[in-house]
């Protein structure tokens, strides 16, 4: 009997330290947008435009129609370097899937730079579209980031993990019409607040995980439901 209530003993302060050493995800999930039949069934070449800092209100709204001088985000909440990242984590996402039917990114910077731009009246779609149109994509994948940030490394106590949140869309350049999109939008909490992120967590070694990371799990994802 002795033996029977230490290994109980055991078990449960296992469990214990699990709770407060283990981390899991959000329960937030990505979810996707999709208009079937718009997509063509044979499409060349697809190309990404840099990612954008922004959402059109701090609640909701459509993006992508909105001026690049109205998308709003509180600067604490995105690391300075979030759009260049994120945009570098689709392009190879990409890459790796599609290979030479991804156009090269330096070849969609150099179009994106160069072509005129009004902040006041230019949208993420609008560019996108005369971006593939110098290029003569057929699709494009335009993003927005609204958060982007660390776990506090100076709180030893913090019980949340990294944020990460972002819009992906497809354009069909010929129309301009989008295609298909999805949101990433998650919170890396204590495996004690969510259940469901052990099997992700455990996979990645049990441990918080730096914004960088939970962003590239979020393109794998979304990778996952990709529509082409």
């Amino acid at each position: 009997m002795k033996q029977k209530s230490t290994s109980l003993w055991v078990m449960i302060s296992v469990g214990c330290i699990l709770g407060l050493l283990v981390n899991g995800f959000s329960s937030g999930r990505v979810s996707a947008q999709a208009q079937p039949g718009q997509i063509k069934a044979q499409w060349e070449k697809i190309g990404v435009v840099p990612f954008f800092k922004g959402r059109r209100s701090t609640d909701t709204g459509e993006s992508l129609s909105c001026p690049i001088c109205e998308l709003y985000f509180k600067a604490e909440n995105i690391k300075g370097d979030a759009d260049r990242v994120l945009t570098r984590y689709v392009q190879e996402a990409l890459v790796k899937r599609y290979a030479e039917k991804v156009v090269a990114f330096d070849e969609v910077s150099r179009i994106y730079q160069e072509i005129p731009k009004d902040d006041t009246k230019d949208t993420p779609r609008s560019l996108a579209i005369k971006v593939g149109e110098s290029l003569g994509v057929d699709i494009m994948i335009v993003g927005t980031v609204w958060r982007y940030r660390d776990r506090p490394r100076d709180d030893l106590e913090a019980q949340r993990g990294a944020s990460v949140a972002f819009d992906i869309y497809l354009i069909e350049v010929s129309s301009g019409k989008t295609v298909w999109k999805t949101k990433f939008d998650k919170t890396q909490r204590t495996l004690t607040e969510d259940i469901r992120g052990a099997k992700e967590l455990l996979k990645k070694g049990a441990r918080w995980l730096s914004a960088d990371e939970l962003a590239r799990y979020g393109i794998n994802e979304i990778l996952k439901k990709f529509p082409l």
